[in-house]
């Protein structure tokens, strides 16, 4: 069974912030059906930042720390409140996106010291933020927080082994449907998609559609929504959408050139 991802962001500004962040990291490491990911242990500079978004993209959870960057004036010189860290920031919409993309539960974990003021994504993405207080309470918060979560994690060996069982013809059927938008698209829509794209006649077109249903229904991937009015219609199930985009894009790529 594959461990569940646990994104951890906190600074990383002087030796005592990295030293949590390693200290969250070996307590999510040593929770059985956990693994951690944390920055300062990715040593690649060059990937750094592929690493740090490919985290973010596959991550289950998070486990955020948000340290004090200091105080932040408005335009007329009043004290508007202490900023946390803009890197953390921008990990914390990264997530907040992903929620919204995928319409998936991504349980958020987070400390905060008493001098920071919440701001953007972060009003909107963490739930009643725990104050920052020493290093064994942030351990014992964790250890309980993991144990009490449910985290509906898309493993990518999951999305991969389900890929793998759709014929030719109804990748190519969704590869039509991203086309066309994803979400209630008329089958007519994707026929003529297929005649077009793939330069395939019309009864080869319906019959792909047709045989790709099957596939569809055992992996999940795509919702069959019967309209007698105005004619059946085809969703992108949220949870693969992301990664069925990104498989598709892979998949034309390999596709013989004509």
């Amino acid at each position: 069974m594959s461990e569940i991802l646990v994104f951890v962001s906190c600074g990383q500004q002087t030796q005592g912030e990295k030293q949590l962040g390693v200290l969250l990291k070996t307590v999510i490491d040593g929770t059985p059906g956990f693994r951690a990911y944390f920055a300062e242990t990715v040593h690649d500079l060059e990937g750094l930042s592929s690493n740090i978004f490919e985290a973010l993209r596959r991550c289950a959870g998070a486990v955020i720390v948000l340290h004090d960057r200091g105080v932040v004036l408005e335009a007329d010189g009043k004290e508007w409140g202490h900023r946390s860290s803009v890197w953390v920031n921008q990990e914390i919409a990264i997530l907040a996106y992903r929620r919204f993309s995928e319409s998936s539960h991504i349980p958020i974990l987070t400390f905060v010291d008493h001098k920071v003021k919440l701001e953007g994504a972060m009003t909107g993405l963490i739930v009643n933020p725990r104050p920052l207080g020493d290093a064994q309470a942030l351990v014992d918060t964790v250890r309980s927080w993991l144990s009490e979560q449910q985290f509906a994690s898309v493993a990518d060996e999951v999305f991969i082994d389900k890929w793998n069982r759709l014929p030719d013809p109804a990748r190519k059927v969704v590869a039509c449907l991203l086309d066309q938008g994803g979400i209630n698209v008329k089958e007519t829509a994707v026929r003529n998609a297929l005649m077009s794209k793939f330069q395939m006649d019309k009864e080869s077109a319906s019959r792909a559609v047709h045989e790709a249903k099957p596939y569809f229904i055992d992996t999940d991937f795509v919702k069959l929504i019967p309209n007698r009015h105005s004619g059946d219609e085809l969703s992108l199930h949220p949870t693969w959408n992301f990664q069925l985009q990104r498989q598709v894009a892979q998949w034309r790529q390999e596709l013989p050139t004509r």
